[in-house]
């Protein structure tokens, strides 16, 4: 049996933690979590902002570090989402790491054009003639503009880059 730390490094050990990251954004998406008046606070928003110990900024990608936190815990791992907490920091990080990916699945980080960070939740579908990416996204609304989790499928593939864990 491998040691703990090489099964920590294979492909397979990393879609196990992507998994449990995109279940665990669908379990906020059920919850409704949404900002108390659209200005980047709200009980449950405030927790994803303290990842880095800040209130009342942008929180996309914070959301996308807190579920991959939530995996890390529960499988009792590092979090292996960089601690960047900007979208086009973390798509930089993505090239220079070599994890950028075209085929998105799930459980990928999606960028979307480079100021918007998002969690994959499905394969790539079709609506409308368009290839759009299924996802839940913090930080973000949907049919009304009330800014907080929402699942979604309106991602065209084509304004987003991927990034593989």
């Amino acid at each position: 049996m491998p040691d703990e730390q090489t099964q920590e490094k294979t492909p397979e050990f990393h879609r196990e933690v992507s998994e449990a990251a995109a279940k665990a954004a669908e379990l906020e998406e059920v919850k409704k979590v949404r900002e108390t008046n659209n200005d980047n606070r709200g009980p449950r928003v405030d927790e994803y902002q303290m990842v880095n110990n800040t209130l009342g900024q942008a929180w996309c990608a914070k959301f996308v570090y807190w579920c991959f936190m939530q995996a890390a815990l529960q499988m009792k791992v590092a979090n292996p989402f960089p601690r960047i907490f900007g979208a086009r920091e973390l798509e930089k990080w993505g090239i220079r790491e070599k994890r950028m990916v075209v085929d998105p699945m799930r459980g990928d980080v999606l960028v979307k054009e480079h100021r918007h960070v998002g969690i994959v939740t499905g394969p790539t579908i079709q609506a409308k003639g368009i290839l759009v990416v299924p996802s839940v996204e913090g930080n973000t609304w949907k049919d009304v503009h009330e800014e907080g989790v929402y699942k979604l499928e309106r991602e065209r593939l084509s304004n987003c880059t991927f990034i593989r864990l």
